[in-house]
């Protein structure tokens, strides 16, 4: 019998209210902030960071407020073909592997849970195969109209898209942001998954 792993992944991330996680340009300057957010809170949950290119150029630019910079680099793994690993010390450049490289990190007994913190490019694979537990959405109070979608579009979706189970919904009077929380259902899409891995 298949049980489940104890490590979650969980693709945590601001979202506008149509479903985009980034203006064409890239900027953030959209997504707002709440005191009744605790961050500190947030990140202890995890013990490993997974993000691409964008992502990473993103948070690093932070300079010091990088919420990363205290990580070891053996918790954060870039995925990218670009990125030469010699000229970012800081972290775990990863070219190629994504889903066997997840599959790997979430079979690992003990250890905190696993966030995938963007972008799109990785999320649509990691569901597809069946790899990603839950959706945390922020969803800002804004519509961007256009823009980088939470999912790339993929022919190996199944017809009907994934199922969502909401764990936790809960509104930031001050902000209006609205914290949502859904398990990925364990119907067609893990048996989908499973059938491309080990198939």
């Amino acid at each position: 019998m298949k049980t489940e792993p104890s490590r979650r992944l969980r693709y945590n991330v601001a979202t506008s209210l149509d479903g985009f996680i980034a203006p064409p340009d890239g900027s953030t300057c959209w997504i707002k902030h709440d005191p009744a957010i605790d961050f500190a809170a947030l990140y202890a949950e995890f013990d490993t960071f997974v993000m691409g290119r964008k992502t990473y150029e993103c948070m690093f630019s932070a300079g010091a407020q990088n919420p990363l910079l205290k990580q070891p680099k053996e918790s954060i793994l870039v995925f990218s073909r670009n990125l030469k690993p010699e000229d970012h010390p800081a972290v775990t450049v990863v070219a190629d592997g994504l889903v066997s490289r997840v599959a790997e990190l979430k079979a690992r007994e003990g250890g905190r849970d696993i966030w995938l913190m963007g972008g799109a490019q990785l999320a649509g694979p990691l569901l597809d195969a069946g790899l990603l537990d839950s959706v945390e959405a922020a969803m800002m109070p804004v519509l961007l109209g256009k823009g980088t979608r939470m999912v790339r579009e993929s022919p190996l979706t199944p017809l009907g898209g994934f199922r969502l189970e909401l764990a936790e919904c809960r509104p930031l009077r001050c902000s209006g942001i609205v914290l949502c929380k859904y398990n990925v259902s364990r119907g067609m899409a893990a048996s989908l998954g499973e059938a491309m891995m080990f198939g």
